[in-house]
């Protein structure tokens, strides 16, 4: 998960969301009803109804033309409510452009699957047609999508593959409403099997050959525990290695960086400064990585542990022309990742266990692809932990989820894990740090629900199905954020970032870093940006 709200931001989610996962799918005539309409948009009279399919069809294009992004999520499935703003957001104007794109199209048909889920095609531009998917939930037809498709018979088709798809989400979604009222089991786990955090790590790092340690990035609560791992004797004892989701191309600089005897951040500052095309900015991350040359540097030769970088990305230091970046090669992230460790593990001498510390959307064991790791056309691989779990016996691998809000790869966050079960649970606790077990537990019998973009998918599972460990750090609301690497943006890195773009067909006229024109971009601006966003708490839920 890297690392990694503007309109223009949740359209792009919200397009997204509707192409994920989505399978070919033959259906029986049967269970398909088709309409007629052939009716301009324009002509359908202004209304607001959820009680038909094409009411809801006539309602998300006045909602679109009229600017009430009020009425977005009341008028849209479940799953889309986390993407769109609050109820009471004002009216905002809809360009000329805008009202008369979608009022000028004409709606062609209705075809509806189940009397679950509906499709309305309209004309778009030149050959191509617009598809407008509606689900039916609790009763109310509601927006579900918006997708494209070549030639009207095409479009159809396209239309009707991806029903099944769309019609598993409504079970799901009914599921992930569903909250358990008995609280007394899930209190009195964690009383019983409840450990503190660091400890339960190190027994963990003791128990297994890989311990994938699941992070919400840019989280200093989490460096905090595993600041606290490394400074037990029993640390040095049981682990060898030390794997990061960082850029693998600079492995050599790294271990430069440990092999000096003096602390040369500079060298650091170039290992995260080539994650990513902006650099990679967790001043925590920077800060645990010195203490571990620290902890380095005191040991023997014989019991100094490794640390190994495994992230596949872009190397800018080779490339200068745009031709020269849609050459180099791609690869799967996960799969680099797990490459890479599989590769070290196996050629190593060294019998004590390893930690790896990744982005909690890589650390997943389902059999699922992985999301945002693969090249542009590439099918994703499974995440690096579900590969690794293929590549060793699974008791090797045991990976570990940390407490959070339900969030997504961009940052959007969705509400509280479990509809705010287990954040009530762990206030239960007085709000103490526990970590515990996943496997046979209410905890792990709870459906997935940490990953917006997973969390719908009726092939997730549980908790239990995707992690082996559970990390409450302490209650979300009275948690900072984490804090920037100010350190890196230096003029010539500024500079170099602004090369990097140009690389890959930024314009100057575009935002670049925290919403900042890429003209404008200077060290100072950054830093002034950086500061702003680091200000308040790291989580914040709609009421």
């Amino acid at each position: 998960m890297k690392r990694n709200n503007s309109t223009v931001k949740l359209l792009c989610v919200y397009f997204i969301l509707i192409l994920v996962s989505l399978k070919s799918y033959s259906q029986e005539t049967s269970d398909i009803k088709t309409i007629p309409i052939h009716k301009l948009n324009k002509d359908f009279p202004v209304k607001y109804s959820w009680n038909s399919p094409i009411d809801a069809f006539v309602t998300i294009n006045y909602i679109n033309t009229k600017g009430k992004k009020g009425l977005l999520r009341p008028y849209s499935t479940y799953r889309f409510h986390p993407y769109f703003p609050d109820e009471n957001t004002p009216d905002s104007e809809s360009s000329e452009e805008l009202i008369n794109d979608i009022l000028d199209r004409e709606a062609k048909e209705c075809i509806i699957y189940k009397d679950s889920v509906a499709a309305v095609i309209s004309t778009y531009k030149d050959s191509l047609y617009a598809i407008r998917y509606l689900s039916c939930e609790d009763g109310k037809w509601l927006n579900a999508g918006e997708d494209l498709g070549e030639g009207l018979v095409e479009t159809r088709e396209k239309a009707i593959s991806n029903f099944a798809n769309l019609a598993s989400y409504i079970p799901m979604i009914e599921r992930m409403k569903q909250t358990p009222k008995d609280t007394l089991n899930f209190i009195n786990y964690i009383k019983e099997h409840g450990k503190k955090p660091s400890k339960y790590v190190l027994e963990k790092l003791s128990k297994h050959k890989v311990v994938v340690y699941g992070e919400m990035h840019r989280r200093k609560v989490s460096w905090d525990v595993l600041n606290e791992v490394i400074q037990s004797p029993e640390f040095v004892k049981t682990i060898g290695t030390v794997f990061f989701e960082l850029p693998s191309h600079k492995q050599k600089d790294l271990d430069l960086f440990y092999s000096k005897k003096d602390l040369d951040t500079d060298i650091l500052l170039e290992v995260f400064g080539a994650e990513q095309i902006n650099g990679w900015h967790d001043k925590d991350e920077f800060d645990f990585m010195i203490a571990l040359k620290r902890l380095n540097d005191k040991l023997p030769e014989d019991q100094k542990i490794k640390v190994i970088l495994t992230d596949y990305q872009i190397q800018w230091d080779s490339i200068r022309t745009t031709e020269e970046f849609k050459n180099f090669p791609k690869k799967d992230r996960n799969t680099h990742m797990a490459d890479v460790i599989e590769q070290n593990l196996k050629k190593s001498s060294d019998t004590r266990n390893s930690l790896f510390i990744v982005g909690f959307m890589h650390a997943h064991k389902k059999n699922l692809p992985g999301m945002f790791s693969a090249p542009q056309g590439q099918e994703p691989a499974l995440t690096a932990a579900a590969q690794l779990v293929k590549q060793f016996p699974d008791e090797d691998i045991f990976c570990i989820f940390p407490h959070c809000a339900t969030i997504s790869n961009s940052g959007i966050v969705g509400g509280k894990i479990r509809n705010g079960l287990y954040d009530y649970i762990f206030e239960l606790n007085n709000n103490i740090p526990v970590a515990f077990d996943l496997a046979d537990s209410p905890f792990g019998r709870e459906p997935f629900d940490g990953a917006l973009e997973l969390k719908f998918n009726s092939a997730i599972g549980n908790y239990e199905d995707n992690y082996d460990g559970y990390i409450f750090f302490r209650k979300l609301e009275d948690e900072e954020k984490g804090n920037p690497l100010y350190e890196l943006f230096t003029d010539d890195y500024v500079e170099e970032i602004k090369r990097r773009a140009k690389v890959i067909g930024r314009k100057e006229e575009e935002k670049w870093f925290y919403g900042v024109l890429l003209k404008d971009l200077t060290k100072e601006i950054i830093i002034q940006s950086m500061e702003e966003h680091a200000q308040g708490k790291r989580w914040n839920f709609d009421d």
